[in-house]
């Protein structure tokens, strides 16, 4: 289970929290996903997408002992962050998305919470089906294949 990041920020937020599988196969399993080809077309793509990311950045987090609070959150009006992690310096939010494909609309929802959350820090995050790690003036890209160790 994830649970919603509370601050209000002077919106309706969204207190029920997601569930995800540690076992992403398992996962594939129940919904009747048996071969790679059946995942590409699927319209769960990006759902199981995140679940694989959301997983394995927790059993990061208790098998290294990170002792990290992470959680998600998500308003009434759909502006949401996949995974929030809060420190003592601000905020460091995950954007995570199945496609190779890099638009400025992956950004909007960091962007929206950047603003909710000023004047705190937020160090923002893309997680994306491609294949190299970007660095851009506000954003960390990574790969989903190296966003185990970075993450």
């Amino acid at each position: 289970m994830l649970q919603p990041y509370y601050e209000n920020f002077n919106k309706r937020l969204v207190k029920s929290p997601k569930l995800y599988f540690y076992d992403s196969g398992l996962l594939c399993y129940l919904l009747g996903i048996r071969e790679i080809e059946d995942i590409i077309e699927n319209r769960l793509k990006g759902n199981l997408f995140e679940n694989m990311i959301v997983a394995e950045y927790q059993k990061k987090n208790h098998h290294q002992y990170l002792h990290e609070d992470i959680f998600f959150w998500q308003d009434s009006n759909a502006n949401k962050v996949d995974l929030l992690v809060k420190d003592f310096k601000g905020y460091n939010i995950y954007e995570i998305k199945a496609t190779e494909t890099i638009k400025p609309s992956l950004f909007e929802k960091m962007n929206n919470f950047e603003n909710l959350a000023a004047p705190a820090k937020v160090n923002k995050t893309l997680i994306f089906g491609g294949k190299e790690n970007q660095k851009r003036s506000h954003y960390n890209i990574l790969s989903w294949k190296n966003s185990f160790n970075t993450i």
